[in-house]
């Protein structure tokens, strides 16, 4: 199953450098992730102040990082493949505010259901609403610097959804039967399908063009010690 999972995750990166690498050429690439632990890059620290501490980030960074991780994620390879900066966390004030490369709005913890519950995909989706619109109407008033992402960036970007597995693991964890859990599966799933919708530009549906869907299944980044 390791084997398989590593494969998978190569195939992955392969693929999402593909689909990036055609913009790469013309300008820096932009992307913006919303997931779990999978892919939180701090966000948990930020937003809650939520202390994740050692063994996690202990064979990259030598700190934590406020990821769940030894070191780096999916998303930190893929930011390095591409030759930009890693994603800093939506909620992170004290990053430099630096989001010309995108923003990541990943929280460790996050499912799709229930989705006014922080920080569920709908949330996160509803940051993001507010982040593109906050950052085009402080482009379009001149009001910015030169880490604001244009509409453009917005329309060419990389969109990562990376999301699920508490979904199931809070349906387990409810004594619910291994049926009842493949039964709730769809919605899980039209809650991505509503993000995807909601998050689409209305004129543009980058969304459609530029996403990627994926879930590496329970806990698979944890450190040796979990």
């Amino acid at each position: 199953m390791a084997a398989i999972v590593g494969l998978f995750t190569l195939l992955l990166l392969h693929l999402l450098f593909t689909l990036v690498c055609s913009h790469c050429i013309a300008r820096p690439p932009v992307i913006f992730n919303f997931g779990d632990s999978n892919s939180d890059t701090g966000g948990l620290v930020a937003g809650l102040g939520f202390p994740v501490l050692l063994p996690n980030g202990r064979s990259f960074f030598r700190r934590s990082t406020g990821r769940l991780s030894d070191g780096r994620l999916l998303i930190d390879f893929l930011c390095e493949s591409l030759n930009t900066n890693l994603l800093n966390p939506y909620m992170d004030s004290l990053a430099g505010s630096n989001f010309k490369n995108g923003a990541n709005f990943a929280i460790v913890g996050s499912s799709t259901l229930p989705k006014y519950v922080p920080f569920s995909l709908n949330i996160q989706v509803m940051q993001f609403l507010h982040f593109r619109s906050r950052m085009l109407e402080l482009l379009n008033g001149n009001l910015g610097h030169g880490n604001l992402i244009d509409d453009s960036g917005f329309r060419n970007a990389l969109y990562m959804i990376d999301i699920g597995q508490n979904d199931i693991a809070d349906s387990f964890a409810k004594n619910l039967s291994y049926s009842q859990v493949i039964n709730l599966i769809p919605s899980f799933i039209s809650e991505i399908k509503n993000a995807m919708k909601s998050s689409s530009n209305e004129k543009t549906n980058v969304f459609s063009r530029h996403c990627m869907i994926k879930e590496e299944g329970n806990f698979g980044y944890t450190t040796q010690d979990h």
